[in-house]
């Protein structure tokens, strides 16, 4: 190689790099949003103060047969960190007689993919250490296929007692994404899927995360998910359109 070719190297890579930007932002400007996956409410989204943050909101249902329903509020951190074009959903659900409480949260991103982020930051932000990682299949019958495919997360955390006794809790974390016409458990395929649709067909689809998080005793993972599974058939046909058999 002669004393020029580092030059040559650095004039071709500034190239290839001005025609990849260059093409990316004309994918940009042609670029469409997709519909929604989910469905949408007019009911307000608020933060712990009750103060207004989004007019609108993902339609997760507020009454749910056995179950007692809340909305619940949107963290400071969430406010903070995720795109002012993301729209939210979350609500409380607590069954009668056990102790059952599930905090149900979807996500949903605008133009901004930056609103859905590996799963694992959500829980081991907030001090949880996961466990075990699996991939479930939930049989559904108002699902294409018989059955909705799911991530679950076993996780436990240590925390002090106000007496400053010890003590441990486990949890179960069960999430999917879904776009129109989409549905998958996994985060890397729906980047793939993402990516695919804008560079083939111009359109950003507007993904959505959504996630059931239950704490349970450290031992009763595997009857919670069981409860939570009752709860995604119970719930998730009154928002989601994607994969939904219409009865």
């Amino acid at each position: 190689m002669n004393a020029s070719s580092p030059m040559v190297v650095m004039v071709l890579s500034l190239a290839l790099i001005s025609g990849g930007w260059g093409a990316l932002m004309r994918v940009k400007s042609r670029q469409h949003a997709g519909i929604p996956g989910v469905r949408l409410s007019p009911i307000p989204t608020r933060d712990k103060t009750g103060a207004l943050v989004r007019s609108n909101s993902v339609a997760l249902p507020l009454f749910a047969p056995g179950y007692r329903a809340n909305p619940g509020d949107i963290d400071d951190t969430e406010l903070r960190t995720l795109p002012p074009d993301t729209t939210f959903g979350r609500v409380i659900y607590e069954k009668p007689g056990s102790q059952l409480k599930v905090q149900t949260s979807v996500i949903l991103m605008g133009a901004d993919r930056t609103s859905i982020h590996q799963p694992e930051f959500c829980l081991t932000g907030n001090g949880w250490a996961i466990r075990d990682r699996s991939t479930r299949r939930i049989p559904f019958d108002r699902i294409e296929g018989g059955g909705l495919d799911v991530r679950r997360f076993d996780s436990r955390i240590q925390f002090r007692n106000p007496d400053g006794t010890a003590q441990e809790a486990g949890s179960v974390y069960v999430f999917w994404f879904v776009a129109d016409g989409q549905w998958t458990a996994s985060h890397w395929t729906r980047t793939l899927w993402m990516t695919r649709d804008l560079l083939t067909d111009n359109v950003l689809q507007r993904w959505a995360y959504i996630s059931y998080f239950a704490v349970c005793e450290p031992g009763k993972e595997d009857a919670t998910f069981n409860q939570v599974c009752d709860l995604i058939r119970t719930t998730v046909p009154k928002f989601q359109i994607s994969g939904i058999r219409t009865q």
